[in-house]
């Protein structure tokens, strides 16, 4: 990151709507005024259950706005940072669909999250209560599948963001077959979005412990191998920032 200007945006609320026009805005009037860009979320789709922060297809542009192309296009005129959200992904995904239509025979089945996955020997009112999530009520959803079983998934946000196991073998594979798209793309830094959350244990309050610590600093690393600079934004105390900037490239609140 240049020690200059950082403009941050989402695709479609400035310029002609696109990437493309966005980069005739930035190449045109706007040119030299910004050192990088960071792309909210642009994946498909752009306008689920939380503005983009529920990506069906965390690989794929949202078609409204462009391409991988466009993406590249850009990075090569200023450096672009993208988000990568690892708590979660839509109920609409590709994998979830997979997962509840199929159950157990899925190759996802270990993907998502649910109230037995983290508590495996049941969950007392004191440990569900311990949990720290940023809205009311507790994380859990209760759903019936595509197949007719019935789940109380895990849902940090909305009930239509699953949270992800990213402990799990499809859980990893997920998050590097992102990062491999974003390093392809010319991508140069990724924000780690909710990774606060990304860690739960049965008990705790399952934010930033030392598990999430730990996976920060294992998820970097995976990054960097693939050239792209980490940054961590965590909603908390300056203490945590100063924690996290010991695992991470940049921190902010």
């Amino acid at each position: 990151m240049l020690n200059q200007v950082q403009l941050i945006t989402y695709v479609d609320r400035l310029g002609g709507g696109d990437i493309a026009s966005l980069q005739t805005l930035l190449d045109g009037p706007l040119s030299g005024v910004f050192g990088g860009i960071h792309l909210l979320p642009f994946f498909d789709t752009i306008d689920g259950a939380d503005a983009g922060f529920d990506p069906i297809d965390h690989t794929r542009v949202d078609p409204r706005l462009g391409d991988w192309h466009d993406i590249k296009r850009l990075s090569e005129s200023l450096p672009v940072m993208a988000d990568v959200i690892v708590n979660h992904m839509s109920s609409d995904s590709p994998q979830f669909r997979d997962w509840s239509a199929r159950g157990d025979a899925s190759a996802f089945s270990d993907l998502f999250l649910t109230l037995s996955t983290v508590f495996p020997d049941g969950a007392s009112e004191e440990a569900l209560l311990a949990v720290y999530r940023p809205r009311p009520g507790l994380p859990l959803t209760y759903a019936t599948l595509a197949n007719g079983q019935r789940k109380i998934l895990w849902t940090t946000f909305t009930a239509r963001q699953i949270d992800i196991n990213v402990e799990s073998t499809s859980g990893r594979a997920y998050l590097d077959s992102i990062l491999d798209t974003l390093a392809q793309a010319g991508v140069r830094m990724i924000r780690l979005d909710a990774v606060g959350y990304a860690i739960k244990r049965a008990g705790r309050d399952s934010f930033m412990m030392p598990e999430t610590f730990a996976f920060i600093a294992d998820f970097a690393s995976r990054a960097r191998t693939r050239g792209l600079e980490v940054l961590v934004e965590v909603h908390s105390y300056f203490q945590k920032q100063i924690d996290i900037a010991r695992q991470v490239d940049w921190v902010y609140d």
